[in-house]
């Protein structure tokens, strides 16, 4: 079989079952109505006003790590990364790795003019940044044992937990009013616990994670991600998948975690592609997860995703965008996801340094989805597609004899585009789940 027989062939063979899902998932999740209502200044209802409701944004997450954010060293490039990455994402992921916030002892790398760091910016660059472009953020990550400064004693308890919480409290005292999510705790499934060169000894502890959660919980975090990436689609047993079970745990010891990141990530060699697509390029087996997490009730965040093209050919490229295309719909469409973020953007900057090696760490996937001169790969073409034409609503809406149109269309933010007695209005509303709470319009 060819390469696209392999990668492709479960959403052949389950094709009416995923679009008859896909389709009414998305009509019944992501869509929403609200009643505009027009009044004059007296509050009588004005008929017949025709208006342009276009929006402006998705209430969905699209995300995508920002870690490139003036990393190139060519200007062009870094210009080019600035214009390109709010055509397609709403959301970014903003580096808070230990590691890079505060490679020495109390220097803390916040600040825009910040001594540079690879791929992990200034936190005050990223920030303004996103304001400026109104993108969403989420911090990743507070606490992840695989990427701790070198100067932490790595056997002494007591002053890391007390590291950990002045780590946390100082995150929160800049940012907690502009970063609504934040990754508490990344990967603690995943790392070897005897891999002494990186583990420190509190990862052991059974407070790893409860106790992270407990600081935050008295931090102005809005919502608590925890987010791995084992145990979640291989080997998958629905209620019993270890994932999930850890999750049912920390629940039951009072872990107050707010929303739940399942990462996705196809570091695999190609001649695995086949075993891979049996799990995680399989229709009914990814909605039996979803459907599996949904059952905690809280947001779910496909929260890193990498798929593989494996080299910069047009057969190659061309597979990634279907294999892209076919999976963000079916994330898309489900009700309990509320964000999906590609991790990285430009082939040949993902691990390590600036060399542009492409036999390097993560670069050897060519799983981004620009090439390394910022050229957009057909997966950038298909999300494009997806995210700003078929997923986007723009219409001409017209009031009743009571005054009220009823706008219907992808939930997030709208302008409309008004004119009435020669003058023109343009207003703000927002498509959300609440139909019963109308937007009133008053014209003059």
């Amino acid at each position: 079989m060819s390469r696209a027989e392999i990668a492709l062939k479960h959403f052949e063979e389950q094709k009416a079952f995923m679009e008859t899902r896909i389709n009414a998932g998305i009509e019944t999740n992501r869509k929403g109505f609200k009643n505009v209502i027009f009044t004059d200044k007296d509050g009588e209802p004005l008929k017949g006003i025709k208006f342009r409701a276009v929006q402006k944004n998705h209430e969905f997450n699209f995300g995508c790590n920002i870690f490139l954010l003036d990393e190139f060293g060519d200007k062009a490039l870094c210009k080019k990364y600035r214009e390109m990455f709010p055509q397609l994402f709403n959301y970014a992921v903003v580096p808070f790795y230990w590691s890079g916030v505060e490679p020495e002892k109390g220097k803390k790398r916040f600040a825009a003019d910040s001594p540079k760091f690879y791929r992990r910016p200034a936190t005050d660059l990223v920030t303004d940044y996103c304001i400026e472009k109104n993108i969403r953020m989420k911090a990743h990550c507070l606490v992840y044992d695989r990427f701790n400064p070198d100067w932490i004693v790595k056997d002494d308890i007591p002053a890391y937990k007390q590291l950990i919480r002045s780590h946390m409290e100082d995150a929160a005292k800049r940012y907690g009013h502009i970063i609504r999510d934040w990754d508490i705790v990344n990967e603690a499934l995943t790392w070897k616990c005897y891999d002494t060169t990186y583990v420190h000894a509190f990862f052991r502890e059974e407070d790893y994670v409860s106790y992270p959660f407990k600081v935050a919980s008295s931090l102005p975090f809005e919502r608590k991600f925890i987010n791995d990436s084992d145990g979640i689609w291989e080997n998958f047993h629905f209620t019993r998948s270890y994932y999930y079970l850890f999750l049912r745990d920390l629940e039951r010891r009072g872990v107050d975690f707010d929303a739940i990141g399942l990462q996705y990530h196809q570091f695999i060699p190609r001649e695995k592609e086949e075993e891979y697509a049996l799990d995680r390029y399989n229709p009914i087996r990814m909605f039996d997860a979803l459907d599996t997490y949904g059952k905690f009730n809280k947001p779910i965040q496909l929260s890193e995703i990498t798929v593989s093209a494996y080299s910069d050919s047009e057969e190659d490229e061309a597979i990634q965008a279907e294999l892209v295309k076919n999976m963000y719909r079916i994330w898309f469409s489900h009700k309990n996801v509320d964000g999906i973020v590609y991790w990285n953007l430009v082939d040949g900057f993902t691990h390590g340094s600036a060399t542009n090696n492409m036999s390097a760490g993560e670069n050897r996937y060519c799983g981004a989805l620009l090439r390394s001169d910022l050229s957009p790969k057909p997966a950038y073409k298909a999300l494009d597609q997806l995210i700003n034409h078929e997923w986007h609503t723009e219409g001409v809406f017209t009031s009743n004899d009571m005054g009220i149109a009823t706008v219907n269309g992808f939930k997030g933010d709208y302008e409309l585009e008004i004119s009435y007695k020669d003058k023109n209005y343009t207003k703000a509303i927002k498509l959300d789940n609440r139909y019963d709470i109308p937007a009133h319009i008053i014209l003059d």
